[in-house]
Order: structure tokens, then sequence, then C-alpha cells
């Protein structure tokens, strides 16, 4: 008896590895800009890395957010097909 996997699991995976990359991308992002950049207030009366850390990198990281979710993720339906042909009937 062999099993056979439904494709959406391995979609499923992929988007969930998509999604912990991103994820992990954007930390190491804030994390290495709030290092590297001084506490002087250059922006709006707050510190830089604040300013750039909380307002302009969530602003960039929401922007290449969509391009993933439209590019790399596959819309797929949620059904199942035994449960479309019972329908019509």
């Amino acid at each position: 008896m062999k099993f056979i996997q439904d494709p959406r699991i391995k979609v499923a995976k992929r988007g969930l590895a998509i999604a912990w990359i991103f994820f992990a991308v954007y930390l190491i992002v804030i994390l290495v800009l709030s290092y590297v950049l001084g506490i002087k207030p250059y922006i709006f009366g707050l510190p830089r890395w604040v300013a750039i850390g909380n307002l302009l990198i969530p602003i960039v990281f929401v922007i290449a957010l969509i391009f993933v979710a439209e590019k790399l993720i596959p819309d797929i339906p949620l059904t199942d097909n035994d449960e479309e042909e019972s329908e019509e009937k």
C-alpha cells in the first residue's frame, strides 16, 4: 500500500520555508542596522537606528512581501477534487 501525498502539502512546506527565510532576513537586517547606525537623533528627532529600523525597513519589507506572495507562492485550491465532484452531481 503506497501513500499518495497531497500536492498541497508540498506547496505548504515550500511556503513555510519561504516564510522562515523571509523572517530571518528581516530580523538580520533589523539587528545589523540597529547595531551599525548611531544613536544621534537625525530623523524625526529619533535615533537613526530607531527611525530606520522601525519605520523605513518595515515599509521596504512589506513591499518585498507583496512581491514574494505574488511571485513565489502559488494559488492552490483548498478543497478536494472528490468534494467538488460530489457537489456538482
